[in-house]
């Protein structure tokens, strides 16, 4: 594996959060060897130049589509600033002649239409998503947001789409996981506080807050005061600070974890800094500041593990301050909540996503179970995937209501054996064994979100260790000529290649004879 190539924006309206977590994941790829490239639309507050500081090459596509006004763009393409389709062929051109291993896709304009015209230019297809709101063609969906309905993605995404739901994948930056608080050691007195609310701020929630702060009874906290380079409001906020000797301005900064880490309690945003908020263990005030966050916060509030007090133009001064006051008087309330953040987040998210893209699913998680009726749609997707029709005997698709009919008679029928290779991140592959008196012949499929991390040897190994006759008997292996990864899984398990009485078929065996017990 060499390359991965990012899609995604940054920009006044749509916010740094996309790019931040992305260049989060491009560094963890970095870190196991793989080169990582951008694509990005030239947004006023695109972040391409803070992107290519940290050595990752950044395409730059034009923001304005000429050949067609904005006002002919949906409502789901005015972030991108373009149609879909002049998006697709843009970054089609780039990637002309590369095929990247991976694509990754951040972005709330682009749907199962971009990907499909991306897909024949990449091996594989990423998604981060977090509004499960339009339908996905990807092998891959990460939503790292607290989700109570696990089933909201199943209509829009193909059945054997791996999902990373959670916020166990959240995708945050080591620093964080380092600067984790310890509460056994504090008995949150609130003497410093952290107030972020993302890379724009449009609505200068940051300088509500400060007057909040400002007032009589908070004058003695110390103020710790982060913004993006492309907040429009710098000038007042740095000239309204400089009143204020308890109060240290901080713009577009790389050690936002460390600052984190010296608060008592933090006011900001939901999005991405949630999580952050989350794994160092500060207790939080929250505001929303867009439709895509309310669900989320509402439901991490009633959980306990913030403090959600509204939308953006629900809050004022008042509301920030007396949610302030009421914190402090709540001592242990603050210290449960910042322990249970820290259960829920443990910050190792990007870790766990750029191993499972590079390296697949480690054998030791890999289960193997029995199929069942609920499976037929499973194995019906992966029946007619294209590879696996190319590699099959009989290469025509396989229509769904004869699968339904072939499906249940096989599940019954008890000289088949249908088996699922399982993991953490969903289902794997499948084996089958069909007996003929001594004799097992073996059909086996792994999904292609699967492939290319060398699992069918493993798979293999695991279906010949669960079946376990304890008389003799013989494994039959059908390889279709030219299908060298099959030839090589074979040998590797220890079948001879003998003489087949078919054209264009390698025939492999091997002998199993129980072991006597003593």
């Amino acid at each position: 594996m060499e390359l991965i190539v990012i899609r995604t924006d940054a920009s006044q309206k749509l916010g740094s959060g996309h790019i931040m977590r992305c260049l989060t994941l491009a560094e963890n790829l970095r870190n196991l060897g793989i080169t990582i490239e951008f694509i990005t639309r030239n947004h006023p507050g695109n972040l391409s130049e803070q992107v290519e500081r940290k050595g990752f090459k950044v395409h730059s596509l034009i923001n304005i589509d000429k050949t067609q006004s904005q006002t002919n763009l949906i409502k789901q393409e005015k972030l991108l600033g373009v149609k879909q389709l002049t998006d697709s062929n843009a970054t089609v051109q780039i990637l002309a002649n590369r095929r990247p291993d991976w694509i990754i896709v951040d972005h709330y304009s682009l749907d199962y239409r971009w990907e499909e015209k991306v897909r024949p230019y990449t091996k594989k297809i990423m998604v981060i998503d977090d509004l499960a709101n339009r339908k996905h063609n990807c092998d891959l969906l990460l939503d790292q947001n607290y989700i109570y309905d696990q089933t909201r993605y199943d209509q829009l995404l193909l059945t054997d789409t791996i999902k990373l739901l959670g916020p166990k994948y959240a995708l945050l930056r080591k620093d964080f996981i380092k600067n984790r608080k310890n509460h056994n050691q504090n008995n949150f007195i609130i003497k410093n506080v952290f107030v972020f609310f993302g890379g724009t701020d449009f609505d200068n929630l940051t300088i509500m807050s400060l007057k909040a702060l400002s007032q009589p009874k908070l004058k003695h906290l110390s103020v710790d005061v982060v913004i993006g380079s492309a907040n429009p409001h710098k000038l007042k906020l740095k000239t309204e600070i400089d009143k204020h000797p308890n109060m240290e301005l901080y713009i577009q900064i790389d050690n936002m974890a460390e600052l984190m880490a010296k608060a008592d309690i933090a006011i900001g945003a939901g999005g991405t800094t949630t999580w952050e908020r989350m794994v160092i263990g500060i207790p939080s005030i929250v505001v929303t500041l867009a439709d895509n966050q309310v669900d989320l916060t509402r439901d991490l509030s009633q959980d306990g593990y913030i403090n959600w007090i509204g939308n953006a133009d629900q809050v004022d001064e008042w509301v920030i301050y007396n949610a302030l006051i009421e914190a402090i008087k709540n001592p242990d309330q603050l210290r449960e909540q910042a322990c249970s953040c820290q259960n829920l987040v443990n910050g190792k998210g990007a870790q766990v996503v750029a191993d499972l893209l590079i390296n697949g699913p480690s054998a030791d998680i890999l289960v193997m179970r029995r199929a069942k009726s609920s499976d037929a749609l499973l194995y019906w997707c992966w029946a007619n995937d294209l590879t696996v029709r190319e590699s099959a005997f009989n290469q025509k698709s396989i229509k769904w209501r004869g699968h339904q009919i072939w499906f249940e008679k096989r599940l019954k029928d008890v000289n088949a054996i249908l088996l699922i290779l399982e993991c953490d991140f969903g289902s794997v592959g499948q084996v089958r064994f069909d007996r003929s008196g001594s004799n097992y012949k073996i059909d086996y499929s792994i999904a292609k979100q699967f492939r290319g991390f060398g699992l069918g040897k493993e798979m293999l190994k695991k279906a010949i260790d669960y079946l376990q006759e304890k008389h003799a008997y013989t494994l039959i292996g059908e390889v279709k000529k030219g299908n060298l990864a099959s030839k090589k899984i074979f040998e590797e398990l220890g079948f001879s290649k003998i003489s087949s009485p078919r054209y264009g078929v390698d025939l492999f065996q091997l002998q199993y004879v129980p072991q006597l017990q003593n």
